[in-house]
């Protein structure tokens, strides 16, 4: 079965357009090459046309094309500039009795070789590119200049992926103008002529196909994945179907292509989220302008969140599920596993013994419950359902009618209907729907309020273990029901605003800067970049807040001048310890390393005849951060360079055979064989980029070569077919070799940057927790108010609690993929624990699932539920937050510096919550919050909307800590344990004559 990113574009319209579009621009950068006016033009270098239509097809939108076209050029122009200024003062220290004599030795061997007779202009060729005009003062003013130049395109492909072009084909230019330049006695300031009016043509062929081959505008491509977002979410509600009932028996399969989905998901949003600032930049066509795509950036954002919620259910679902052959009959104290919860005490295991029993005694177990939750939810999913796809239709509408006569008045229809049909739904589930859920439990309320009343009800329990559970699943359909209800609204409101097409100009022009240091888009890493938007770093593990309230221990803030300035220096050598850092002198030192051939007399000649200058390219593109990056790449981009000599060598001699080359047969050829690359360039996995990348450059180099030295004139020739392509793979292995060695001096771990980053997640999810948590127990009431005054949470909060809520998703997806390629560093000092780090960033993306329900919920609930439960609830117990958020900061720390964790640290936070519910009063029963209901006073409460979001709450917090839990587990595990002799014995002492059965 091919893989889906091969068979989706097949089947995808669009992506045919995209690709013919695509296929169009590169074959026509080859067939420029063709004739022998056109290539006299171009010139010997007119092969980087090819190249960059390899590099950069384009597939892009319009705008998106343009801009890195500029980049790229910006690019070369700056490099061009920087080596015009190092010739420029090269030749002001030159010796002019050394050009003198070289002249001498020139015009005698002129006179002695007949050769040179017949063409005087060939002997002083010979001499230059023999090494004769080389100086040491003036190879080294050119050494200065590529250093100054590689650190700066260095610190850009480090610090603006986006860059990437604009750093690559800078430092080409500068590389030719500092290895060629030198050879030179006078001004050659055109040395990159032929290269910049190649890359030039491409630029005017990819502009007018752009323009005129299935055009498309980045409003155009952002609508259209937002209709595919939708279609995924769509997908994520479907698939709750199978749980509730129990169609989906291997629960564990379905979380996994839950979260599967869900990446997806996160990852597009993430590139959406990169490029949208393009949509103010751009001019368009059609019925919404690019601002008004952009404001159903936050809507979407939020459905994406509340939809990935729906998790929380499916795991609950999952643990709670009992085995096929055990019946309602069968279900006991003695029959409960004591495994279920590896990490629970003895006290926590005595409470689900006796939670099972009473769910079994009563019959409210949860596959109980799962059937009438179905029918409660049934025609609230449908609604939902069918909203999403007319939400979807109205944006598809309006994208693919640009250019047709007539409204999308059907879709609109169709979306209003769906959009009441939903609004009713919605009102009904909260009048009536809700109850069919509570239902079985009535009884036991009644009863226990019966008991009450009679000063009877001290002995009597209600599990209540499976309401909530199902109350989980209500809180998230209810939150992806509000969320569809906001989009529906929003789009509603556009199409009444705009009525009519029009030319929208662009609109934020300033915005542009943002873009270009956005990071997150993983279709900038084409040579293995780090695309995260948390940069690598000595602080990638500080979170922003930290960085706010840190202090230098060893010193306050400057006071004076001199103060600041060594401030500032200090800072400077901090920086110098940074991966970013220590990325870019490295990129300095293999420049200087493979440059210096070309500027030694004895091995200039060879440098240039050999194209050494491609090694140089080569060390320089396989150079990055982390040494497993590296590794991998490597493995990436030889295994590409591979693939593209075999594909370069039938695309040659198939189309021009043991000849210099046959116009059509070679523009056939080529054709046919090109196509099957830009397909794998334009659709392949990110994953591979590099080493789609060198097999593009590989098979375009065999290709232009062969064709350029069978057709121009030129000093040395590279030569033809399998003599281009032998040369080119030795000079990847010289130049990966280069790279490899300086990788090694000193080396950057990129297992040391998985934990790093994983202590700077864990604390990013400690701030999360605690930015919910503050929100509920002090943002939202006015100080000095009377604590009965409440108000609900402002937008502003749920903003930026979205906001931030994201971006650790996709930091966390950037460490897993970053963990599975930690493991291409191999087992030097011993096996890496591979499984663990898997488990902990697995954990963590569970927490931020449990985190957005928990965000989720506390914007749902009532303000005067908020203040009700503050005192009532066991999870906002002050003791207990400060053990959560001493255990998350001591997990945080342990991972970041590599300390052991220490034995008498609790190992359940859940033990911890009920022994301080067990030493305050108000709280009294430890049942899973079933003591609430004495506290409330009245059925009706447990039976409001507000309960369930409060039940919703609860239950996240408590999943939250046995997260923490099992993180503090894996910690332990990782960075060992200090033991204090006899804890363990004293503690399963003490808890067995303290515990109550």
């Amino acid at each position: 079965m091919l893989p889906l990113w091969i068979t989706r574009p097949l089947k995808s319209w669009r992506a045919w357009k995209v690709l013919l579009r695509s296929w169009i621009a590169v074959f026509a950068a080859f067939v420029i090459l063709l004739p022998n006016a056109s290539l006299r033009t171009l010139g010997t270098a007119s092969f980087f046309s090819l190249i960059t239509s390899l590099f950069l097809p384009p597939y892009f939108p319009v705008q998106l094309t343009l801009f890195l076209l500029s980049t790229l050029m910006m690019g070369l122009t700056f490099g061009w500039g920087l080596g015009v200024a190092a010739m420029r003062a090269a030749n002001a220290v030159r010796d002019q009795a050394h050009i003198q004599a070289v002249g001498a030795q020139i015009h005698a061997s002129i006179q002695s070789n007949p050769v040179f007779q017949a063409n005087p202009a060939l002997a002083t060729t010979t001499a230059i590119f023999n090494g004769w005009f080389l100086e040491v003062r003036a190879s080294v003013i050119y050494g200065v200049f590529l250093a100054i130049g590689a650190f700066i395109f260095g610190a850009i492909r480090a610090y603006a992926p986006k860059l990437l072009f604009m750093s690559i084909f800078g430092t080409i230019a500068i590389d030719i103008f500092c290895s060629v330049g030198p050879l030179f006695p006078t001004k050659r300031y055109t040395i990159l002529n032929s290269t910049a009016i190649s890359i030039s043509s491409y630029m005017a062929i990819a502009l007018v196909t752009t323009l005129l081959v299935f055009p498309e505008t980045m409003s155009h491509l952002v609508m259209d994945q937002f209709s595919e977002q939708l279609t995924r979410v769509k997908q994520l509600l479907d698939t709750q179907d199978g749980v509730l009932t129990g169609e989906k028996n291997d629960n564990a399969k379905h979380v996994e292509e839950f979260k599967a989905l869900r990446t997806v998901i996160v990852s597009t949003q993430q590139q959406i989220g990169a490029t949208s600032g393009f949509l103010s930049l751009e001019f368009s066509w059609g019925q919404w302008s690019g601002d008004d795509v952009r404001s159903l950036e936050d809507p979407m954002v939020a459905l994406i969140i509340r939809s990935g919620t729906l998790l929380n259910f499916d795991r609950l679902a999952g643990l709670a599920a009992p085995t096929p052959s055990s019946s309602l009959q069968s279900i006991s104290a003695s029959t409960v596993s004591p495994d279920a919860h590896w990490h629970e005490t003895s006290l926590l295991h005595g409470i689900h013994i006796k939670q099972t029993a009473l769910e079994a005694e009563y019959g409210v177990l949860l596959q109980d419950v799962l059937p009438l939750l179905e029918e409660a939810t049934r025609e609230l999913r449908g609604v939902v359902g069918d909203a999403i796809t007319a939400l979807s239709g109205v944006i598809d509408n309006v994208n693919r009618t640009r250019w047709q006569r007539g409204g999308s008045k059907d879709a609109e229809a169709a979306l209003d209907a769906a959009g009441s049909r939903l609004d009713k739904a919605i009102r009904a589930f909260h009048e009536t729907g809700r109850l069919g859920i509570i239902a079985p439990f009535l009884p036991l309320l009644d009863k226990y309020m019966r008991q009450q009343s009679s000063n009877t009800a001290a002995g009597y329990q209600i599990p209540l273990r499976s309401l909530y559970i199902a109350y989980v699943f209500a809180a998230s359909l209810l939150g992806v029901a509000e969320s569809v209800q906001i989009l529906v609204g929003n789009v509603q409101s556009l199409c009444n605003k705009r009525a009519r097409r029009r030319l929208w100009a662009p609109t934020q022009l300033r915005s542009l800067w943002q873009v270009v240091v956005a990071r997150g888009d993983e279709g900038d890493g084409a040579f293995g970049e780090d695309t995260s938007p948390q940069r690598a770093g000595n602080d990638s593990d500080i979170t922003p807040e930290e960085k706010v309230y840190r202090r230098d221990p060893d010193s306050r803030p400057p006071t004076n001048a001199l103060q600041k300035v060594m401030h500032i220096l200090h800072h400077a050598y901090l920086w110098t310890h940074t991966a970013e850092a220590i990325f870019i002198f490295k990129y300095v030192i293999v420049s200087l390393g493979l440059w210096l051939p070309s500027v030694i007399r004895s091995s200039a000649r060879f440098y240039y005849d050999e194209k050494g200058i491609w090694a140089l390219i080569m060390a320089q593109t396989t150079l990055n951060i982390y040494a497993a990056d590296q590794i991998f790449n490597y493995v990436t981009r030889l295994v590409g360079t591979f693939v593209g000599l075999l594909i370069g060598l039938v695309a040659w001699y198939a189309g021009d055979g043991h000849g210099i080359g046959n116009y059509y047969g070679a523009a056939a050829a080529y054709g046919v064989c090109v196509f099957p690359l830009v397909f794998f360039r334009v659709f392949g996995p990110e994953k591979y980029l590099a080493g789609t990348v060198m097999c593009c450059a590989t098979f375009a180099l065999i290709v232009g070569y062969s064709w350029i030295d069978g057709h121009a004139v030129q000093f040395a020739t590279p030569g033809i077919g399998w003599t281009v392509a032998w040369k080119r793979w030795a000079l990847v292995v010289v130049g990966s070799a280069a790279s490899s060695i300086v990788m090694m001096f000193p080396p950057v771990s990129g297992r040391k940057a998985v934990r790093t980053r994983n202590a700077g997640s864990i604390a990013s999810l400690a701030s999360l927790y605690s930015f919910v948590v503050s929100a509920w127990i002090s943002l939202n009431r006015t100080e000095g108010e009377d604590c009965k005054t409440v108000q609900p949470v402002k937008q502003a909060w749920v903003a930026s609690f979205r906001k931030r809520l994201l971006a650790v998703a996709v930091e966390l997806q950037t460490v897993r993929e970053l963990t599975g390629l930690a493991r291409w560093e191999g087992s030097i000092r011993g096996k890496w624990p591979a499984e663990q780090y898997e488990k902990l960033v697995n954990v963590q993306l569970d927490m931020l699932t449990i985190l957005a329900q928990l965000g989720v919920s506390l914007t749902q609930l009532d303000p005067e539920w908020q203040q009700d439960f503050l005192h009532s609830s066991k999870v906002l117990n002050p003791n207990f937050i400060a053990d959560v958020m001493a255990l998350f900061s001591l997990i945080s720390q342990s991972l970041r510096t590599k300390d052991p964790m220490h034995q008498v640290l609790p190992t359940s936070l859940l033990d911890r919550l009920f022994y301080h519910d067990s030493h305050h009063a108000n709280v009294l029963s430890p049942n899973l919050d079933s003591a609430k209901l004495s506290v409330l006073g009245a059925v009706e409460r447990v039976k409001s909307v507000g309960y369930i979001h409060y039940a919703s709450s609860v239950v996240s917090v408590y999943q939250l800590i046995r997260c923490v839990d099992e993180l503090h587990a894996l910690t332990r595990e990782l960075c060992g344990e200090v033991p204090l002799a006899g804890f363990q014995s004293w503690r399963e002492q003490y808890e067995a004559h303290h515990t109550q059965a």
